[in-house]
Parts: structure tokens; sequence; C-alpha cells
């Protein structure tokens, strides 16, 4: 439900991280958000913003080589994401009080017909599930603009240390 992805970095954590922090102070950028010690957590400006803007999140992690990789998940506004937790957690609590009312009608020779709720909040998770590809759609555009916005603060970081001096070039 949260698209990832993760590209290989030639640049230290520090100095993507600072690329991107440079870059959002520039006039004209179509992204803000704030940068942290580790991650940096970036959204569409708010005078551009609708309900269904994604928020991408992106910390730079060493790997196992010696190199880094950075690592970017896509996600719903947080108060939209706790909207749809809340949607998940009522069905399903819904489900879980059909289940048991559907036995408790069958231990006391009642029809069971409480076990309808089952399939329907089930029904309606699966409405909710393809809802949030809806909203993918409908921020595809913004999320390409992240994504952009990231990989050219990535580039702009790997020029940064190959002219570092001290730094040998290609």
């Amino acid at each position: 439900m949260r698209p990832v992805f993760e590209v290989p970095v030639a640049a230290p954590a520090g100095a993507v991280l600072a690329q991107i922090r440079v870059a959002l102070d520039e006039p004209g950028v179509r992204v803000e958000g704030v940068v942290m010690r580790a991650q940096a957590e970036l959204t569409t400006r708010r005078v551009e913003a609708h309900f269904w803007s994604p928020c991408l999140s992106v910390e730079v992690l060493p790997r196992g080589d010696g190199a880094w990789a950075l690592r970017g998940r896509f996600s719903p506004e947080p108060n939209v994401w706790m909207i749809f937790m809340a949607i998940y957690g009522m069905l399903a609590l819904g489900a879980v009080g059909g289940l048991m009312y559907g036995v408790s009608q069958m231990i006391i020779g009642e029809a069971p017909w409480a076990f309808a709720a089952i399939p329907a909040a089930l029904a309606l998770m699966a409405f909710t599930y393809g809802a949030v590809f809806i909203g993918q759609g409908l921020g595809s555009e913004e999320m390409y603009r992240l994504r952009s916005f990231v990989d050219d603060c990535v580039e702009g970081a790997e020029r940064a240390t190959d002219t570092a001096p001290g730094h040998p070039r290609p």
C-alpha cells in the first residue's frame, strides 16, 4: 500500500541530506519538508496539496560494502493514514463482533444471521484497499515530483562529492 524504492548513492548520508536541505530553501521549489539527523520528510507545498497528496520519507543507510543506499517510502499524509487504519480497525472489530454474535446464536439454537457481518466487513476492507490505489493514481504526478526532487538532490550531492578536494575524479 505504501510504495518503496531504494537506490545506491555514491555520496555519504550527510552530503545527500545537506543537499536536500539546500534544495528545499531554493526559490520556486514545489516541495517542502524537514530534514532531520538521518532522514527527511518531504511533501507537496501546502498551497498545492490535496487530500490525496503523498508524503515521502527518505533515509540514507549504509550498505555492507561501505557504500550508501537511499530508501524512500511514499505514504499518505499522517491524518489520512490514520483514517485508513481506523476504518480497517472498525471493520475488523465488526467482523469479530459478527463472528462472536453468530457463534452465540448457534449455541442457543437461533439462526446465525450475524455471520453476514464477516463477508460484509471483508468486502468493505477490499473497497478501502482499492481506494488506496485510487489515491495513488490521483497523487501520481506529485509522487513523480517528489521522486524527481530527491533524484536531483542525490545527483547534486554526488557531483559535489566528486569535485571535493582530495576526492578522485573518474
